[in-house]
């Protein structure tokens, strides 16, 4: 699989003074004495990416450098692959020609006209694919990044470690019959002389007519001689569950504060005024900490998308509050889902 041309996802671990460098926490830490000896100096950090072109993307102070990353990220093929803006858009309109081009040969019966279309399709294609995702004529516009860029926020989200902390592998296998495929792959006469009878009764009860009638007279049913067949891995999802319980007021500012975060970066922004085109919500990048350093002995997270948030201001039954009428306890589950489809060569790395 094809990774990003930023840093290698397996990379040294990262200093408590480099971190305070670059990055700040303040207002987004639960709870308040997360660094104290209490918590074994375990913790999880939410990294947060926000799209280059985002409107909440102008000051400068506010993000660190992508391209200089301790912790480094590892995003899908396509995005890694950096492919320009306009590849991808004609990449797209070629696709449209030749299948205008089949369809019209297909349907006018001529083609030399079905060619004819499927090129007038393709240079449209083209030009609307470029418009799209360059958001300028084609015609003036050079290449652009297809990477999706991004800047990373200063401000991470700092959290004990959830008190049920796993993760899921899953692989899809599914099934073929291999029957028919047996007799063709030995000729019929091959086929005949190695099975039989009973070969030609297999194919008779699972391709001929009446093969279930004929099953159920004579109580002999076919074996379809299936094979499992490997059909790929789905993007890893996982959650996590925190009960906040805020000692004070300015820890409950805190929850407060690290909720309204997740809930903002989760979400699209429009793109512009004409309320056509959104960009696509913040990416996380994910990383537990034993003290200063990453904890290699846990597993890693390829960059993710936050696709659930679940908030209940009364896990107990009742609303309490403090004095300014901030919760004395809130219960969030986040949902995540990886961008990145994992290979022996990432399990490797830690994943």
């Amino acid at each position: 699989m094809a990774t990003n041309t930023e840093p290698s996802m397996i990379q040294g671990n990262y200093s408590a003074n480099k971190f305070q460098e670059k990055y700040k926490v303040d207002n987004l830490i639960y709870p308040e004495d997360l660094q104290s000896s209490i918590y074994g100096g375990n913790k999880v950090i939410f990294y947060i990416n926000i799209a280059d072109s985002s409107k909440f993307a102008k000051n400068p102070d506010n993000f660190v450098d992508l391209t200089n990353m301790d912790i480094p990220r590892l995003r899908g093929t396509l995005i890694a692959g950096n492919h320009s803006a306009l590849g991808i858009a004609t990449s797209i309109a070629g696709g449209v020609g030749i299948g205008a081009a089949i369809a019209g040969g297909i349907l006018t019966g001529d083609p030399v006209k079905g060619v004819g279309v499927g090129l007038m399709a393709g240079i449209l294609g083209e030009a609307v694919g470029a418009a799209v995702v360059l958001n300028a004529p084609p015609a003036t516009t050079t290449a652009a990044s297809g990477s999706r860029p991004q800047k990373r926020l200063k401000s991470v989200i700092a959290l004990h470690i959830p008190n049920s902390l796993g993760i899921r592998y899953n692989t899809n296998w599914g099934e073929t019959d291999t029957a028919e495929m047996m007799m063709v792959g030995d000729s019929i006469t091959g086929f005949l002389e190695k099975k039989g009878g009973s070969g030609l009764a297999n194919l008779a009860l699972t391709k001929g007519p009446g093969g279930d009638l004929l099953s159920s007279a004579t109580g002999v049913a076919a074996n379809p001689r299936k094979e499992a067949v490997f059909k790929g891995i789905d993007f890893r999802t996982f959650s996590f569950n925190y009960s906040f319980f805020p000692r004070n007021e300015n820890e409950a500012r805190n929850v407060q504060n690290i909720i309204k975060m997740f809930k903002f970066h989760m979400h699209p922004e429009l793109k512009d005024s004409s309320n056509f085109l959104y960009l696509y919500p913040s990416e996380f990048d994910i990383v537990y900490y034993k003290d200063s350093e990453e904890n290699l002995n846990l597993h890693r997270h390829t960059s993710c998308v936050l696709v659930g948030l679940d908030i209940n201001y009364t896990p107990n039954g009742n609303f309490t509050t403090f004095a300014n009428g901030m919760s004395t306890q809130t219960d969030i589950t986040l949902q995540f889902k990886e961008l990145a489809l994992l290979d022996k060569d990432l399990i490797s790395q830690g994943l």
